[in-house]
């Protein structure tokens, strides 16, 4: 084609419209609408935006329904625990009942240790194998039996006791250091027991000491009342009828007796001398 040619097709064509940089950026001619945006562009706003909100009213039903959970939960976690607390107190409760009996059926009873003695059993055998078919003829001292010998020593020291006193003597295997056999005695009468209590003192130099049978709680409670003394916070400490006694520092208007009937009595009590 001739230069001519193209000439007269551009002059039927007319002039091209310039677009200046401010109608492109209005979205003028072609390009777009008023606003810039193709005419798709609010609708993919507007399902962007409904994804969103549907999103999170999910997130804050699942919160809600945590938050919930936890809240059942707390109150079940707090219902056991009341229920924890209530059984413990019964416990408690039944523990020293049990520990209450147990002491009543020792009330009669008094504890001798120290005393080293041959059992009747062994000093019957030793007389079977020394005279199998005239074990009668072998010595008194042999043929005497665990109450007779306690009593022995005891009238020996001073205290006057009778075996018609003793309803039962038995020995238990020791639990100090050096193992020897603890002796009980279970006397017929308070009074007897009593009577051999207050004479006890004049064992004082013999090594044997005569106590009353405490359960392993009191036992326990009367150790930590001697530790207190030893450790000058308390004046005295002793038992009486099964139950532990100390004596306040206080001058001797102001000191004050308290039965400890539980070890912690004696720690709050230790604590605030």
């Amino acid at each position: 084609m001739s230069a001519k040619s193209k000439k007269k097709k551009a002059s039927k064509a007319g002039p091209e419209s310039p677009v200046s940089e401010k109608d492109f950026q209005n979205g003028g001619g072609e390009l777009g609408d008023n606003n810039g945006r193709s005419p798709e562009t609010p609708l993919v706003n507007d399902r962007v935006m409904e994804a969103m909100n549907k999103g999170f009213a999910e997130i804050n039903l699942k919160l809600e329904q945590i938050i919930g959970g936890q809240s059942d939960l707390a109150e079940r976690v707090s219902s056991q625990e009341r229920q924890t607390t209530e059984h413990s107190e019964v416990i408690k409760t039944l523990v020293n009942r049990i520990d209450e009996l147990e002491q009543y059926s020792r009330k009669d009873d008094l504890i001798v240790s120290g005393l080293e003695i041959m059992h009747v059993s062994f000093s019957r055998a030793v007389t079977m194998d020394r005279a199998p078919d005239h074990h009668d003829n072998a010595p008194t001292h042999e043929l005497e039996t665990l109450e007779d010998k306690v009593v022995e020593f005891l009238n020996s020291h001073g205290i006057t006791v009778h075996t018609d006193q003793i309803s039962v003597c038995h020995t238990l295997r020791g639990r100090g250091k050096d193992k020897k056999s603890l002796i009980i005695m279970r006397l017929v009468s308070r009074k007897a027991k009593l009577f051999i209590l207050r004479n006890s003192s004049k064992l004082k130099g013999t090594n044997v000491y005569i106590n009353e049978h405490l359960t392993k709680k009191n036992s326990d409670i009367a150790r930590a009342a001697r530790v207190l003394r030893k450790q000058g916070k308390v004046q005295s400490t002793w038992v009486r009828n099964c139950t532990v006694f100390v004596k306040t520092l206080a001058g001797s208007e102001d000191a004050r007796i308290l039965a400890i009937r539980q070890l912690t009595d004696l720690d709050e009590f230790s604590k605030n001398i």
